[in-house]
This record gives C-alpha cells, structure tokens and sequence, in this order.
C-alpha cells in the first residue's frame, strides 16, 4: 500500500510540473511573484512616487529561450496603482492594472522564445544582443527602461 501511494504522489508531481512547466515563468497580463531571473539593469526610481523603483531584466532557460521582465518594488510608505508593459525581441506583453502595496514587490513576465543567433557583419548588419524595453506607470505617470540583453551564440559571415 505504501508504495502504491508513493508511486501515485511521484506520477502525480511529474504530471504536474509537465502541466505547469518546470518553474517556467507565466506570462502577463497577471502581476506574479518574482521568481528566479538571469540578470537585471540597474533600479530605476520613478518619478511619480518616491520609494517606487523598477528595472528591466531577464530569464534565460538551459534550453536558449528567453523572456523580459518588469520587476517593480514599492517602499514609498503608501499603495500606489501601477501597471506595465514590455516591448522586447522576444515579444510583447503588458500587466493589468493593479494596486501595489507599500513593502511589496512584483513582477511582469513578457512572452518566451528562443534566443536568435548573434551576428556582427559589418556596414550595419547586426543582430544582438537582445533584450526589449519595460514601461512602468506609477499613478497615471509612465518611465521607461531598458532590460537586460543576451547573446548566447555569435556566428560567422556566410560564405
């Protein structure tokens, strides 16, 4: 019997994680919890409320995709009505207004795809790094900034 169940809580967990993703991040319009990323751009502080900060950052996977994410915190001592958006290479996405809470923290997750080859030809033909452009607008105010960038495999000229 103990075995029976312990087999049926492992199929059920592996069934589970295929469903949901292996820690893979959900995409907007929801503000989710942050989670693990790559690498950010330095905190920004908005100019709509002091103690607001936001900055653009990045999910790479083992796997060579990536997504860009909004990563906003609230330490102004008051909520605040926030929403966002991402322009990036990998896609676009924006958040549902929400209300922020002072102490807290959030995120918004930009689509996932694969990471395009880096390449460097010359007389302007380039491709990369890639990354995109997060929105945050803090009470009706909107700042932007850049996210963090990836190249994870450079290629020659053809030919």
């Amino acid at each position: 019997m103990r075995r029976t169940v312990k087999t049926i809580s492992a199929g059920a967990a592996v069934l589970g994680s295929v469903i949901l993703g292996s820690g893979a991040a959900v995409a907007a319009p929801q503000w989710q919890s942050v989670g693990k990323v790559t690498s950010c751009e330095k905190s920004v502080a908005h100019s709509a409320v002091g103690g607001v900060n936001f900055q653009g950052c990045l999910v790479v996977s083992e796997l060579g995709r990536a997504q860009v994410v909004l990563v906003v915190n609230n330490h102004s001592g008051r909520a605040v009505t926030v929403s966002g958006a991402i322009a990036s290479d990998f896609g676009d996405a924006s958040c549902e207004q929400m209300t922020l809470s002072t102490g807290t923290q959030r995120a918004c997750y930009g689509p996932t795809a694969a990471v395009p080859d880096c390449y460097d030809w010359g007389a302007g033909a380039t491709g990369g790094p890639y990354g995109g452009t997060v929105r945050f607008t803090v009470n009706g105010v909107t700042n932007e900034a850049k996210s963090s960038t990836v190249c994870l495999n450079w290629v020659d000229f053809p030919g």
